[in-house]
């Protein structure tokens, strides 16, 4: 495989690194198509199947990651079930609306309305487990800032 190749597609993944922690660009299935496309290239030499099949299985994990960590988020914060339920589709229902933005409001929004209407809590009650979703997704940008990493260094070594 030509140094070159590898040394670009390097530099491809180091970037989408920095794309993965933002909402709009999916970056951790980038890097992994990014490595898909090396290995075919590659002819599957120093990328195994196996070794896609475990990226790819991040990859899928990745995309719960925003609901999982609002979910967790508003747990901590008090959250009751109405709460983490109303965080989850809040965020499904967020994104569909307004990708960039909803990402952030819709769980912080659904979770207070969900404690509002379903468990009858006080508005500050509500807004604390609505806060407990963005600290939960601002944790979720550090996961999958970190998933990323191990991604990239993962290919790296075995690539070098």
């Amino acid at each position: 495989m030509s140094e070159a190749i590898k040394i670009i597609t390097t530099f491809i993944l180091g970037a989408e690194v920095l794309i993965s922690v933002l909402p709009i660009i999916p970056g951790i299935p980038i890097i992994f198509v990014t490595m898909l496309i090396y290995a075919f290239i590659d002819g599957f030499q120093q990328i195994s199947p196996l070794f896609l099949l475990i990226m790819l299985l991040i990859t899928i994990f990745s995309f719960f990651i925003d609901n999982i960590v609002a979910w967790i988020g508003a747990k901590k914060y008090g959250g009751s079930s109405a709460g983490l339920w109303g965080a989850f589709f809040g965020g499904i229902i967020g994104i569909f609306i307004n990708p960039l933005f909803g990402l952030l409001l819709g769980p912080f929004i659904g979770a207070i309305a969900a404690e509002l209407i379903f468990s009858h809590r006080r508005i500050y009650d509500a807004v604390k487990v609505g806060i407990g979703t963005i600290v939960g997704i601002f944790g979720g940008c550090i996961l999958k800032l970190l998933l990323s990493l191990f991604m990239v260094i993962a290919f790296i070594t075995k690539v070098y």
